[in-house]
């Protein structure tokens, strides 16, 4: 699932109550999470691993995909962008040049650290590195939710094209406005429209819980 919602709307807290049926860990990028999950009395279901830099992040999704838990959840695929984002250009820095497009060059071209900037052009390579994030978490036979700031009228190119296809390959798309939850898309039973936070919850929880998609109907 994509849940998508501006700071403040509870997607976080959703997240959480979702948890409280089923073991889970949060994969906190936002270093927000415990205090939540301590408000919920949810610790005995869910955990929360430190999800920032982005090294250490790839180490909790490991220990997370191995363990018991049944639902992952990204808190949030919006930070969770900006730290691969410096993860790759602190990669870039220390080879000390940049070729776009693959194109090679016989000189070294020199790049300023205070200056250089992730362009639009490499939002392909962070895509591809939340995606294979998904496709880790799929392949263990685990739920997942990433939950997503939306792009602001100054989001890049890359921005917009990458929310685009990661609607495209997820099973659910919500949209969350404080207590209400629009379903965008819903692969599992076509379930589209408008529920409260409380009906979300328990859907939710009935998808992850159920053994076919006749126990959710």
């Amino acid at each position: 699932m994509l849940m998508v919602g501006q700071s403040g709307t509870g997607k976080t807290h959703l997240c959480v109550n979702i948890g409280k049926a089923v073991k889970t860990v949060i994969l906190d990028v936002d270093e927000k999470a415990d205090v939540i999950v301590s408000k919920l009395d949810a610790e005995d279901t869910v955990t929360v691993m430190s999800g920032t830099p982005f090294t250490t992040f790839m180490d909790s999704l490991k220990k997370a995909i191995n363990s018991d838990a049944e639902l992952i959840v990204v808190d949030s695929l919006t930070e969770l962008k900006d730290i691969i984002k410096r993860w790759l250009k602190n990669k870039i820095l220390a080879r000390g040049e940049f070729y776009i497009g693959g194109v090679e060059r016989k000189e070294t071209t020199k790049i300023d650290p205070d200056t250089f900037l992730i362009t639009w052009e490499l939002h392909p390579v962070i895509y591809d590195r939340i995606r294979d994030i998904m496709k880790a978490i799929n392949s263990a036979g685990k739920s997942f939710i990433f939950t997503y700031h939306p792009p602001t009228e100054a989001a890049s190119k890359g921005e917009i094209k990458m929310l685009q296809e990661l609607k495209r390959i997820c099973n659910m798309t919500v949209f969350v406005d404080k207590d209400t939850v629009n379903i965008k898309t819903d692969l599992f039973c076509d379930n589209t429209g408008n529920m409260t936070a409380n009906s979300f919850i328990e859907y939710v929880r009935k998808i992850i819980t159920a053994n076919s998609v006749k126990e959710v109907m």
